[in-house]
């Protein structure tokens, strides 16, 4: 609830004027409403929709139809009586024999001298006439209901004319559809020759099974063939097509013959190697002998098995230890020849397959389009048969797309005329300001959001002081008075400084940051330390004003400006007087560096605190920051926003100054806080709200 109070204090201004306008339309409404609205009388009748049946026919091969009664839970036709009774065409007919025709220029606006309501789940009808005398409003409902009844009538002849005339070109359109499908079918019949047979395709799908059955077959007994060739050559550690290379070398016999006198010239050569060294003349005739017997092994190579590659033969096949090898060799060349020419018939059979797949897919193709011409033929002869029993149909009641509209009450005036309700309009109003400062205040809080507590865990700075609600004007007028113990705590959580210089600040003005600079001062004054306030806003100049002091001139080059005395212990330098456009260049010169060096090195204060400008209204105080190094940031509970006050921070953080912590001015204390006097202890509970 604070903090809707809160929020409401806030935007006080635009709140108030919201309200003041919503007042001053709703008094005006109210005050026009009951001085320049005349009384309206109100006419009343009620029509009914007898239920209506009809003929059947029959549709042939598409079933039959019947017109029944009513059915309201389908279509209503009280909503097509509806948009009659409101049409423009009666509408202008009524208002052309209206006694105040003048009054109303367009259709629209006369229009809504009427209200037609359809009761639910009946078959009536009531419809009021408002007027601004009784005869009036009589009369003219008594017209609008002949004109009504004018208007249905000319509907049903044209209806029964349009469907004479659309009946006799549907029909004999049905009629050209009707011959030109069984052309088609019979046209269809005799190009095709296509005749109706279920067995014929049975055939042909057994036939493919069959096929494919045998294809299934043929491709496993192939893979069989070719896992156990693959196994031979795997035994084997050759390929198929080495296998027979190596077989056919091993039938040639020049070629066995030069291999066998290449073996014993290898002997030979081993036990003469054994007997001379290598550069003997035996030896080297010797080697002589075998590169010319592995040349014409090569060339007979060559001769047996064109083109092929020495790595790819089998050389050692013939005679000697690796001759029980042939078995396996044909073992492989035959279980691949078996699997190739598995492999051939497979591909015959899904060529017949395929072809036979054609076939049948030829007379399906051709049966769906007998099918469907003869489907066309029956759909076309059911239209012609159901437009015929149509048209007899719609012959025989003329009253089945508009039916008969029967009076129940005549036109009646209600004796007491319609006159403006204010208090509809007070309470109107009063919703309207309700509901319309709300959503202001919603508006203007998601546009500059109030700051609370969540936002502060967010920036992570202590809280050093939670002052509740301060009374500035008691601690200026009396500055030897007993100070509150949130400025004590203030000041001593800033005992421990490395330089005692501080700055306190705020992100907009009202925030209270002089009144803590004043506090904390006199809080440090009360601890026995020397302090020195220096009232660093120099466009404001509230410390100095409050504390009644002057703005000091400084003339070009002079010396630093020499405090006053404020009290013994306390001295305070008033703000310079300076041009407001020169307030920049004063600190981003040093000049401002220079004087508060010179008043630390000179005066012997223990504690320098400064009242700067506000951060987001000035921006001399981020180079203050940059000097001082330490901040304290004031902001106010209930009244500080969250935007200017993150800004702020993000500002000083910018500029590397060292933000000691936060002050929250004007909290919520429910605690029993204790003040120390001299000599004698008090205990105050602070209940402000």
């Amino acid at each position: 609830m604070k903090q809707i109070f809160s929020i409401a204090r806030k935007h006080w201004l635009p709140l108030l004027g919201f309200n003041s306008a919503v007042l001053a339309a709703t008094i005006y409404a109210a005050f026009y409403a009951s001085t320049s609205i005349p009384p309206v009388w109100t006419a009343n009748a009620k029509l009914n929709l007898p239920q209506t049946g009809g003929l059947s026919a029959n549709l042939g091969p598409l079933g039959s139809t019947q017109t029944t009664a009513l059915n309201f839970k389908d279509v209503s036709p009280l909503d097509v009586q509806l948009a009659i009774l409101t049409s423009d065409a009666v509408m202008k007919r009524v208002q052309a024999v209206d006694p105040e025709k003048s009054l109303y220029s367009k259709v629209s606006s006369f229009s809504q001298l009427f209200v037609v309501t359809p009761q639910p789940a009946t078959t009536l009808i009531e419809v009021e006439a408002q007027g601004s005398r009784p005869d009036i409003a009589y009369k003219r409902l008594f017209t609008f209901l002949e004109v009504y009844q004018q208007r249905l009538n000319e509907l049903r002849r044209k209806d029964a004319e349009v469907r004479v005339q659309y009946t006799q070109e549907e029909l004999e359109q049905a009629r050209l559809n009707l011959n030109q499908a069984q052309a088609n079918l019979s046209n269809f019949q005799r190009s095709t020759g296509l005749v109706n047979s279920p067995e014929q395709s049975g055939g042909l799908i057994s036939a493919i099974n069959n096929l494919k059955t045998t294809q299934a077959t043929l491709i496993a007994q192939g893979q069989a063939n070719a896992t156990q060739a693959q196994a031979a050559a795997v035994s084997l550690g050759i390929t198929p097509q080495q296998a027979m290379n190596s077989l056919r070398l091993g039938e040639n016999k020049e070629y066995q013959a030069t291999r066998t006198q290449l073996s014993q010239l290898e002997s030979t050569m081993a036990v003469t190697r054994s007997k001379y060294r290598d550069d003997s003349p035996q030896v080297q005739s010797l080697l002589q002998q075998r590169q010319q017997l592995l040349r014409q092994l090569n060339q007979q190579i060559a001769v047996a098995i064109p083109g092929a590659n020495a790595a790819q033969i089998d050389t050692t096949l013939g005679n000697g230890p690796n001759d029980s090898r042939l078995e396996l060799m044909v073992e492989l060349i035959r279980n691949q020849t078996l699997a190739q020419g598995t492999q051939q018939q497979a591909k015959q059979i899904q060529k017949q397959i395929d072809k036979l797949n054609t076939e049948l897919n030829f007379i399906t193709k051709n049966q769906a389009q007998l099918l469907d011409l003869q489907r066309k033929y029956e759909i076309a002869e059911g239209v012609y048969k159901g437009i015929i029993a149509q048209s007899e149909q719609s012959k025989t009641n003329p009253f089945n797309a508009y039916p008969n509209v029967q009076t129940l009450n005549e036109p009646t005036i209600d004796p007491r005329p319609s006159i403006p309700n204010l208090k509809l309009i007070t309470t109107g109003g009063m919703l309207a300001a309700i509901f319309g400062s709300m959503a202001l205040i919603f508006f203007l809080e998601n546009r500059n959001p109030l700051l609370k507590p969540k936002d502060l865990q967010q920036v992570e700075l202590p809280v050093l002081g939670s002052i509740p609600h301060l009374k500035q004007p008691s601690m200026e007028r009396n500055l030897a008075a007993e100070i509150d113990i949130e400025f004590q705590r203030l000041a001593s959580s800033i005992l421990m400084l490395e330089h005692p210089c501080l700055m306190v600040t705020s992100a907009t003005a009202g925030e209270g940051k002089t009144t803590v600079t004043l506090g904390l001062a006199l809080a440090l004054l009360n601890f026995g330390f020397r302090v020195l306030v220096i009232d660093g806003d120099l466009r404001k100049a509230e410390m100095s004003r409050r504390l009644g002091k002057h703005r000091i001139a400084i003339a070009a080059n002079a010396n630093p400006p020499t405090p006053v005395s404020i009290h013994p212990g306390l001295d305070l330098l008033p703000a310079m007087s300076i041009p407001k456009q020169k307030i920049p260049e004063f600190f981003a010169r040093g000049s401002f560096e220079r004087n508060i060096k010179a008043m630390r090195d000179s005066g012997g204060y223990d504690y320098v605190l400064i009242d700067s400008p506000p951060v987001g209204l000035a921006s001399e105080t981020n180079l203050m920051s940059a000097v001082v190094c330490n901040v304290l940031f004031v902001l106010r509970s209930g009244t500080s926003d969250r935007y200017p006050v993150m800004n702020s921070l993000e500002q000083l953080t910018r500029y590397n100054a060292r933000i000691m912590g936060l002050v929250v001015n004007g909290s919520d204390s429910q605690t029993a806080v204790y003040r120390y006097g001299y000599g004698r202890q008090r205990e105050l509970l602070e209940n402000e709200a």
